[in-house]
């Protein structure tokens, strides 16, 4: 039948569009086998080009904002655009399958799916009920730019399909909080030389395995995101040649041995974080060439030594983590950090008195988190003078008797210090009834907005240009 488009009549059904209204019927009873959908969204209706169907949802989803059409949409100018009549008279643009609602879709994504060859977008949030794996045969999808994938069910998960990432105009991967617990890496894909894959979020999802060295072959890739799941092994030396490469987050997983010299090469990065892993070994000395660095965090693991001279020339970095390691020596590198304004290293071993330069080149916020180390000697005599020290936590060290300055206690809002060397704190650590005071410490995803999302991305002016690229409206 003649299937018409808003206001436009509707011409006789080509064979593509035939065989998209089957794909689209197919992918409907796989996901309705055990109780339908909640909305139809005019899924299956005869007198309705595929297009239409779909129906608005207003809800509040940051970044995307409010509008949210549900369903099948397809993409371009409705109103002045004549498409869709008929296939071979018209050009048709690009089809988005848009589910970011709870509404019950449930059972498996049919291979069928993956012919689906006009979809340049695919959106699945909040389906408790998908089960298996996502579709071998969705390397067929040539036009797929962005696959989103978001809190959906504890039986959705398996081994990611090798295709998926062999297709060429694919830009956008992103899968968070998904409850499946057996989400792996294929071992090995070929021919993704000339991929377009920018951003590859896998966040808290379980993936299990180790990290594949044929990632390194996404010489696109600038944000690389596997944080909160349980990789384990090494991380791959390979992935020291993504060149174009700008965040590195693998946080909370369980890596281990140590973090290899090629990361050295990445010089474009802006954030590295390796936090709350089992990594060993010292910082290796090629990380003085990361020049763009803004953020290191590598807290909570198994970290050694010294940190390398070339530490210095980190010229760019504002927020360092380096808590919870075994870190040991002088931080005298860290006074030509002009632009450092979070420092969090609290329990390792550091040990000296702290530069008398140290945030000097800064009118930001200054957040310090140094207690539990073995500093010495006075607080620079500049600490007197920074009305922007906003926290300091000193703790636990062996500073001088009064190393504190009544200029800090006067400046500082949160101000935690040993007794002896804070007479003028109003709490302070005595070591003895006051151990909760002693123990205090920054909550360092809350400073650094962790749980906000992937960080430059979400929490940074930049999320409106980057929700724009993912959805096409």
């Amino acid at each position: 039948p003649k299937q018409k488009h808003y206001y436009l009549p509707g011409g006789d059904s080509g064979e593509a569009q035939v065989t998209r209204r089957y794909i689209l019927a197919v992918f409907f009873f796989s996901t309705t086998q055990a109780n339908p959908w909640r909305d139809l969204l005019n899924f299956m209706s005869p007198d309705l080009h595929e297009c239409n169907w779909y129906k608005n949802y207003t809800r509040q989803n940051f970044p995307f904002g409010d509008f949210d059409p549900t369903g099948v949409f397809c993409d371009g100018d409705f109103m002045s655009s004549p498409y869709l009549i008929e296939d071979k008279d018209f050009l048709f643009d690009t089809l988005v399958l848009n589910f970011r609602i709870d509404n019950d879709i449930n059972g498996p994504l049919p291979p069928e799916l993956g012919y689906l060859v006009d979809c340049e977008t695919i959106n699945l949030e909040s389906n408790i009920g998908l089960v298996g794996p996502l579709p071998q045969t969705m390397g067929n999808m040539t036009r797929l730019k962005n696959l989103s994938l978001i809190l959906n069910g504890p039986k959705f998960g398996g081994e990611l399909p090798s295709s998926l990432f062999q297709l060429k105009n694919l830009t956008n991967i992103i899968m968070q909080d998904n409850l499946g617990k057996n989400w792996s890496f294929p071992s090995n894909v070929e021919d993704i030389d000339d991929t377009q894959l920018e951003r590859l979020l896998l966040v808290r999802n379980s993936f299990i395995g180790t990290i594949p060295s044929w990632v390194a072959e996404l010489k696109q890739l600038q944000t690389l995101d596997l944080s909160r799941n349980n990789f384990q092994g090494a991380i791959p030396d390979a992935i020291g040649g993504l060149s174009s490469l700008k965040y590195l987050n693998l946080m909370e997983n369980d890596l281990n041995e140590t973090i290899p010299s090629s990361l050295g090469n990445l010089t474009a990065i802006e954030v590295l974080n390796l936090g709350n892993n089992a990594l060993q070994g010292e910082l290796p000395s090629s990380i003085g060439n990361l020049r763009k660095l803004q953020l290191l965090d590598v807290r909570s693991n198994d970290m050694t030594s010294a940190l390398p001279s070339s530490f210095g020339n980190l010229e760019s970095l504002k927020y360092l983590v380096l808590e919870s390691n075994r870190f040991n020596d002088t931080v005298d590198v860290f006074e030509t950090l002009q632009n450092l304004t979070v420092l969090l290293i609290r329990s390792n071993s550091f040990s000296g008195s702290l530069p008398n330069g140290l945030f000097s080149g800064t009118s930001d916020n200054v957040i310090v988190d140094i207690g539990d180390n073995k500093f010495t000697d006075e607080l620079p005599a500049s600490f007197a003078d920074m009305s922007n020290l906003v926290s300091l936590i000193g703790a636990k060290n062996s500073f001088a008797d009064g190393a504190t300055s009544d200029g800090v206690c006067d400046n500082t809002t949160l101000l935690v210090m040993d007794c002896d060397a804070c007479e003028c704190c109003e709490v302070c650590c005595d070591g003895g009834e006051n151990d909760a005071v002693c123990d205090f410490k920054l909550d360092v995803p809350a400073v650094l907005g962790y749980d906000c999302g992937s960080w430059f991305q979400f929490c940074m002016q930049e999320a409106k240009d980057y929700a724009d690229d993912i959805i096409p409206y």
